[in-house]
């Protein structure tokens, strides 16, 4: 497939159509965040179950309770520090994935409305990576008897 040409860079070239890709994109990176506030929660009850344990049965005071509570944050800042790396690149993938796909169907949508006003389309272009490639091959090649058919 030829790569469309004059395409701008960086974050907002990943927007083809802002609002409804980000919207499904949130989706995805909902359902991740509640699982890893869930996931988070269930850890850090746990811990806080085990201090309790820990400072009854060793009978911990002061400076004691401290040093153990301090030994137990450690494990919770390193999850907290991997649930926000987790949604980061669930957020990363979501606007990479659906610019893959929400770009080519905001493009055969065009195709499909200049056939839909009886308008030979012009061809339908895809950047190189672009899902539904075989896709847009059958709609070019529809397109090009129809040209054959009006000449």
């Amino acid at each position: 497939m030829v790569k469309s040409k004059g395409r701008r860079g960086g974050v907002r070239s990943k927007l083809v159509e802002p609002y409804f890709q980000i919207k499904l994109g949130l989706m995805f990176i909902v359902v991740n965040v509640i699982f890893s506030v869930l996931i988070g929660g269930v850890v850090y009850w746990v811990l806080s179950d085990v201090f309790a344990a820990l400072k009854t049965y060793f009978q911990l005071t002061g400076g004691d309770a401290s040093l153990t509570i301090g030994k137990l944050s450690n494990p919770m800042m390193i999850i907290g520090s991997m649930v926000m790396m987790f949604v980061g690149t669930t957020f990363y993938v979501a606007v990479h994935y659906t610019h893959k796909i929400y770009g080519p169907l905001v493009s055969i949508n065009r195709f499909v409305d200049e056939l839909l006003e009886e308008r030979i389309p012009s061809k339908l272009l895809l950047r190189d990576g672009d899902e539904l490639q075989d896709l847009a091959i059958k709609l070019n090649e529809l397109a090009d008897k129809m040209k054959a058919k009006v000449k």
